[in-house]
């Protein structure tokens, strides 16, 4: 994966996480549905199709979904 790909991946993990952490807040997510939605990412970027995309896959979504994570077990759950 080359570094344009990879800022690509960057900004688009890191909007994900940005809009599912103010989607929880107003209400409109529960917790568990983002923290699924997190899940399924990061489901995905374990089906990479080559080994060397895979790891540079993994590693940029992991350091990306790190702080959403984070972010969602810190807020209140909605009952």
């Amino acid at each position: 994966m080359d570094e344009a790909a990879q800022g690509i991946a960057t900004a688009a993990l890191t909007l994900q996480s940005v809009l599912l952490q103010a989607l929880v807040h107003k209400g409109v997510l529960s917790r568990e549905d983002a923290l699924g939605i997190v899940d399924r990412s990061l489901e995905a970027a374990a089906n990479a199709e080559s080994v060397e995309e895979a790891g540079a896959v993994a590693e940029i979504t992991q350091g990306c979904l790190v702080g959403v994570l984070e972010g969602l077990a810190a807020m209140p759950s909605r009952q």
